[in-house]
């Protein structure tokens, strides 16, 4: 089983669970052209079913890394990473595990971890990144999201389990939630609560 090849794509693993996705990474995708294995970095999936029972597979695909300062070469390096060739790989392996469903739902997201809001804003406002539903966020957006989930996630577990705390095995949630409840953190700074 693959494990993630850093902390950001760790943190990505142990978060989509807290929003109730199964989580997968280095998700295979195809051969690149020397031979190597492409791969998606993060893969969260759940299934529901619509008021007419209708199966709906929710993908949440996450690819994590640093772009240039080229807006033009930004975007082509994102249709690439969410190419329909890629996707549709996702897409197979998945309904081939899950089985058949009604609809696909497919979120596309990419973390940049070191762009700023102005950089990412550009990205958000060209049309062919707009055409295929890519949304890019900043490292913060991901902690920020990061800590609404585990806010809104630890109430709820508590009332099912008694208990108050995120599981051991996530260990970045855990450090943050450390870090967050000894305030050593200023979550005021960072835009979340």
């Amino acid at each position: 089983m693959p494990i993630p090849r850093n902390y950001t794509e760790e943190l990505i693993f142990e978060w989509l669970p807290l929003l109730e996705y199964m989580t997968e990474v280095g998700v295979p995708v195809g051969v690149g052209s020397g031979g190597g294995r492409k791969e998606a970095d993060v893969v969260g999936v759940k299934r529901s079913l619509t008021s007419e029972n209708k199966k709906i597979l929710q993908v949440r695909h996450v690819e994590v890394g640093e772009l240039g300062g080229n807006p033009q070469s930004n975007a082509r390096y994102l249709l690439e990473k969410f190419s329909s060739t890629r996707t549709q790989a996702i897409r197979d392996r998945l309904t081939k595990r899950i089985g058949t469903v009604d609809q696909v739902q497919y979120e596309k997201l990419y973390v940049d971890i070191w762009s700023t809001e102005r950089k990412v804003a550009g990205l958000m406002n060209d049309a062919e990144i707009i055409r295929e539903g890519i949304h890019v966020w900043t490292l913060r957006k991901l902690f920020q999201e990061v800590f609404r989930a585990i806010t809104d996630w630890v109430p709820d577990y508590k009332s099912k389990t008694g208990e108050a705390t995120l599981p051991e095995g996530c260990w970045m949630l855990k450090l943050l939630e450390s870090l967050r409840e000894w305030k050593l953190l200023n979550l005021d700074a960072l835009g979340a609560q």
